[in-house]
């Protein structure tokens, strides 16, 4: 059998891992398994998927513990069940053994919920490994055409959490609902800025999200417009943002072995 990393007919970002993983520990990954990163609106009532994620590879432990390195802080390893874990494993649940070997495309807090998203594929990995695979997970679209949504990582990152009040929508206009969201909370003043500077260039709706230790937002905008609300943000924060722009439509986790 062909080791992943060597096989040419799988996406390059699915080989990388492996191929970390061979080097890391002399021998090939059983499989590797990648996870969505999700943009949770109005409080995770809408959920949509983005192409950027987690990604992990590994083999079956049969010790019961859970061994965890990443790709992109590879002397900070992870041994679960433990109370000393690195912040960027934090939150992983150790139900399987398992070596993995993950690599996480955005920072924690940018928007996208990359910590759910490395735990969703470690939970697919270890699933898989123990010969039990979770269901597919469900692929959400929204019909929004001729639209973007717009994630704005404000680069501000704080260690107090940030609250959450209770939310349900009462349009289905999605800019609408939105920018009622964001009113109904209590923001950061850079996530009012953002909204804000958003919705006075043209965007049809905004708010903040709720993705710590981050203080990211989100702008629905046609898709000519976004050029214009990307500059007024710019122009209206003091730290210049991060900007992710995301066509709405479905995106599934896999595995592959």
């Amino acid at each position: 059998m062909i080791d992943i990393a060597d096989r040419p007919e799988i996406a390059p970002e699915l080989r990388l891992v492996p191929h970390a993983f061979r080097r890391t520990f002399g021998r090939p990954a059983q499989g590797v398994w990648y996870a969505p990163g999700v943009l949770n609106l109005l409080g995770g009532a809408v959920k949509v998927p983005a192409k950027w994620g987690a990604i992990v590879a590994g083999d079956k432990r049969d010790d019961g513990l859970l061994e965890l390195v990443s790709v992109n802080r590879p002397t900070e390893r992870a041994l679960l069940p433990s109370d000393d874990v690195p912040a960027w494993a934090a939150g992983v649940d150790a139900t399987g053994g398992a070596a993995l070997m993950c690599s996480v495309d955005l920072p924690q807090g940018s928007g996208l919920s990359a910590g759910e998203a490395l735990r969703t594929a470690v939970a697919l990995a270890l699933a898989d490994l123990a010969g039990d695979p979770p269901e597919d997970a469900p692929a959400f679209e929204l019909d929004l055409p001729g639209q973007r949504l717009l994630v704005v990582d404000t680069r501000i990152r704080r260690s107090e959490p940030q609250g959450e009040r209770p939310y349900t929508p009462r349009t289905e206009d999605l800019g609408a609902a939105l920018t009622a969201y964001h009113h109904a909370q209590d923001p950061d003043p850079e996530q009012n800025a953002v909204v804000y500077a958003a919705l006075a260039a043209g965007a049809r709706g905004a708010s903040m999200l709720v993705d710590p230790p981050g203080r990211p937002a989100v702008a629905l905008v046609d898709a000519d417009l976004v050029p214009a609300v990307k500059k007024a943000i710019t122009r209206a924060v003091e730290v210049p943002p991060r900007y992710l722009t995301i066509v709405p439509g479905p995106f599934k986790a896999v595995a592959l072995r």
